[in-house]
């Protein structure tokens, strides 16, 4: 199993995927965005001259002191290359332009990496050149400064080209985002999260204040960096338009996010609001916030990890008999996941069947209607933090309404009540690629079999303080599934 998925085949599935959806012209655009970031070109025709007169001046150092002098005679040349990309960069209308610029980018950078190197190499040799070679040096962290710059330069001329997008958010309306955003709010933890999963984080000045994920986003908060616009349920937008953000994302399933949608749009602000009702929405946001970003190469990076981890979930379960389940989202009154979300697609794929599941959404239902459903396991979610949802406070509850019947529960009587907390549940809670994670939680809960643990070693109090589920994960699932669910805890 192990051997079947790996980092090459996600690379391979990125490029299928780019080539097949974006068509050959937005896939060659990927290819020199993957290029500028992860490779050097080779030399060119100029920098083995430079390269064959240091070898020389490294040769010979002692008796020819003006070989020295040819070093800043490359320096010069070099210099005056750099002005002469930043004229072309100032000009550059096209890809055909950028890709030229890219190139020679490219080709400087390394050649100033090699020529620093033997300046320095030089400088250790020669004592009495010192100073010349220290100010050679100077000269060498002044270009590559200038080179870094022009870099960023043709990535975000690169991301322009993306520019102006229309993306068809989760309440079927097409929003048209101009330019390359830079102010973003976000108004649910989910939206923020999807952010950080695309690559987009970095420019979010506002979120919502349950937003806690990732943890830089929380030190953030902390220095001032990103202000909090009001609750999930009920964003300012007073606070959202004193950040005169240029994108907006919430999501489709909360009203107060579509009125927030209707008046910002009124000022002429994009708002995306995401469909959030199952795992294939998950991917969906993915993509709309890459297009809507600028950031789709990191979009279908997290689709392709996050269906990977999926599918190893699949693989690691396959075979399992399936276990009755129920998920209990409030005890008192007693409020369940229900069919048509995304809690119940992971209750199935981590090996249980929702006893719950011919219902939708998250209905409030009976204390017999548990009673008669007889689920062999029950799982209470409990927030981050101290909720106050506790095993024993759900079987009072229980017993205050069925009396002794409660114990007639499989789950009541074996002991199987597990309460998720923290991260484990903001996971489960929170349609965004971090839910893949909850899918291993409740399969160790729901299957501990398969992880060679029995029911009774489980905490009924299940974080990761508690019940370390990437160490059972270890040997079991790809090195890349492990490492994408540890991002998920932060």
């Amino acid at each position: 199993m192990q051997g079947g998925i790996s980092l090459t085949h996600i690379a391979a599935g990125i490029a299928v995927v780019a080539l097949i959806i974006l068509g050959v012209g937005f896939y060659a655009i990927y290819q020199e965005l993957a290029s500028l970031r992860s490779q050097v070109e080779g030399l060119n025709t100029r920098y083995e001259e430079i390269s064959e007169s240091l070898e020389e001046v490294q040769g010979a150092f002692e008796s020819s002191r003006g070989d020295i002098e040819s070093i800043a005679s490359s320096l010069e040349s070099i210099q005056d290359r750099v002005s002469k990309i930043e004229e072309r960069l100032g000009s550059a209308a096209t890809q055909s332009d950028l890709d030229a610029v890219a190139r020679e980018l490219a080709s400087l950078t390394q050649q100033l990496e090699d020529l620093q190197a033997r300046i320095q190499a030089l400088e250790e040799s020669g004592a009495e050149a010192g100073e010349r070679l220290d100010q050679l040096a100077m000269a060498l962290q002044d270009l590559q400064a200038r080179l870094a710059s022009l870099e960023e330069r043709v990535d975000e001329v690169y991301a322009s080209l993306y520019f102006p997008v229309t993306v068809v958010d989760g309440t079927g309306t097409p929003v048209v985002i101009l330019e390359r955003p830079e102010r973003i709010v976000s108004m649910a933890p989910s939206a923020t999260e999807t952010l950080y999963y695309v690559g987009a984080l970095d420019r979010v000045v506002g979120v919502d204040q349950y937003s806690d994920f990732p943890p830089e986003l929380n030190e953030a908060k902390e220095a001032g960096e990103v202000e909090v616009i009001g609750g999930y349920w009920n964003p300012s937008i007073e606070a959202i338009l004193s950040l005169e953000p240029d994108l907006v994302v919430g999501v489709a399933s909360v009203p107060n996010h579509i009125q927030v949608k209707k008046v910002l749009s009124a000022y002429g602000i994009p708002v995306i609001l995401l469909p959030d009702s199952s795992l294939e929405d998950v991917r969906e946001s993915m993509m709309i916030v890459g297009k809507a970003t600028g950031e789709v190469v990191g979009a279908y990076e997290a689709v392709l990890k996050f269906d990977m981890a999926v599918a190893a979930a699949g693989l690691l379960l396959e075979g399992v008999e399936p276990v009755e389940t129920a998920v209990v989202v409030w005890p008192n009154p007693l409020f369940v996941v229900g069919g048509g979300t995304w809690e119940h697609e992971v209750i199935e794929l981590a090996g249980g069947v929702n006893v719950y599941g011919d219902t939708q959404g998250w209905p409030q239902v009976s204390y017999e209607s548990l009673l008669e459903a007889d689920p062999d396991v029950i799982i209470l979610m409990g927030g981050h933090g101290n909720s106050g949802v506790t095993v024993e406070g759900f079987i009072e509850a229980l017993e205050s309404q069925l009396g002794e019947a409660a114990w007639e529960i499989d789950a009541v009587a074996s002991g199987r009540i597990y309460v998720l907390l923290d991260e484990y549940n903001d996971s489960f809670a929170r349609p965004s690629p971090r839910t893949v994670l909850s899918i291993y939680v409740l399969a160790v809960l729901i299957q501990p079999s398969a992880f060679d643990i029995q029911p009774g070693d489980l905490p009924s109090e299940v974080s990761p303080e508690t019940l370390d589920v990437l160490g059972l994960l270890e040997g079991r699932v790809p090195e890349e599934v492990l490492e994408f669910l540890g991002e998920a805890l932060g």
